[in-house]
């Protein structure tokens, strides 16, 4: 219905503002939990397949009962929840982070073939078109925005790289396939891909919730404390107490 979908555009276009500020700024909250419950809001918002998946069907006539059928993830294109699960953090958060590189190349991709959205015809199909346009590019800025915290938590982690040009492909993941399939398996192609995408970042957020409280283990355990060198070898008082031999009860 109009007015749903018009409530899920202005939810995508807060959203991408949101992250696309975060990602602007290029700043890095210095606290962990602040830092893992910002991941943990994004990935969640982000698996809900009306912030990209639903726009791209409806963009590109797929949006049918008979064709959703035919919409699910191909096996092996994206990492599993057990193949995340098992990675340790740096390498989850590099895996994760390739993986959202290859879905902006995708989304870039997908995006040169369809037209402005000054060119759609007349309203009102034309106006919700525009709006499904619209979110696809708010999409794009939310995983900017998922991708700028993924570099802080690996650099609150210990570790670097280049978030913006990631050279290592993600467990698990296969590119594109090469051959022209024609223009309505390309089309399904893309459906299954983003159903898949959608898929991870909720794997993506059960790995962020069973992460620990600290950086290094989960939890940041401090020594027992030490008692001070005079403190220990403090011993009760025996100012006023008469001495009792062995064997002899004090009067």
């Amino acid at each position: 219905m109009p007015t749903q979908t018009t409530g899920r555009t202005l939810l995508s276009l807060v959203l991408g503002l949101l992250f696309a500020s975060m990602a602007a700024m290029g700043s890095c909250p210095g606290d962990f939990h602040v830092l893992l419950g910002q991941l943990q809001k994004q990935a969640h918002a982000m698996q809900d397949p009306s912030s990209l998946l639903d726009p791209y069907m409806r963009i590109q006539g797929l949006d049918f009962p008979q064709l959703r059928e035919h919409c699910t993830e191909r096996p092996g294109t994206f990492p599993s929840e057990g193949a995340l699960r098992g990675l340790g953090r740096r390498s989850f958060l590099r895996t994760l982070d390739a993986t959202l590189g290859l879905v902006l190349r995708r989304l870039a991709a997908v995006q040169q073939q369809l037209p402005e959205a000054g060119r759609l015809g007349r309203p009102p199909a034309a106006r919700l078109r525009a709006q499904d346009l619209e979110m696809l590019k708010m999409a794009r800025l939310n995983i900017h925005g998922l991708r700028n915290n993924i570099f802080c938590m690996s650099r609150l982690l210990g570790s670097s790289w280049d978030a913006a040009e990631p050279t290592q492909a993600a467990p698990g993941t296969s590119p594109p396939p090469t051959p022209d399939p024609g223009a309505f398996q390309r089309k399904l192609e893309g459906c299954r891909f983003l159903r898949g995408y959608h898929r991870v970042l909720s794997s993506a957020g059960q790995v962020f919730g069973k992460w620990g409280k600290s950086p290094s283990q989960g939890h940041r355990h401090r020594p027992p404390r030490a008692l001070p060198e005079d403190a220990s070898r403090a011993r009760p008082s025996r100012r006023g107490r008469r001495l009792v031999p062995r064997g002899q009860l004090p009067r």
